[in-house]
């Protein structure tokens, strides 16, 4: 199996072959092609949430994250496509929606200019979900000493 198998089994999909790849070297989940596009960024592009749901517990935390070429993350592709549950499952992942391509353009950026309104509503919730949990941990600073 190569890197091209693996690639192509996400973006098909081909569920025997990602199988295949699964059983006998799931490290390979964290390769990428030579434009720098891992399986997980096939997947999420093509909304494929079955892939994603397969593979995402294989990965690193760095293939999570990984821009290809473009300097596109799997979040990127997953926004800019609308597919709001995959960037949920990815979020989950460790997935950084702040991350910026060589355009200087986030996740949340591509998917509010292409108007995916399920996506926006997910990352807004998310941020606010996140900000009440470090409101939470932060130290009461009117407490006495």
């Amino acid at each position: 199996m190569d890197v091209e198998d693996l690639i192509y089994a996400c973006r098909a999909p081909d569920d025997e072959m990602l199988d295949e790849i699964l059983e006998k070297c799931p490290g390979e989940l964290n390769r990428r092609d030579e434009n720098g596009n891992s399986g997980l960024h096939m997947a999420s592009a093509n909304g494929y949430t079955h892939i994603v749901q397969k593979i995402l517990p294989h990965l690193s935390p760095e293939t999570v994250n990984a821009q290809n070429s473009s300097g596109n993350t799997a979040m990127h592709w997953a926004a800019l496509n609308g597919h709001a549950d995959i960037c949920k499952l990815v979020l989950e992942a460790g997935g950084d929606l702040h991350l910026k391509n060589n355009h200087d353009k986030s996740a949340i950026y591509e998917a509010d200019v292409r108007n995916q309104q399920k996506v926006m509503e997910l990352f807004l919730d998310y941020e606010i979900a996140k900000s009440n949990e470090n409101e939470e941990t932060e130290p009461n600073e009117q407490e006495s000493f």
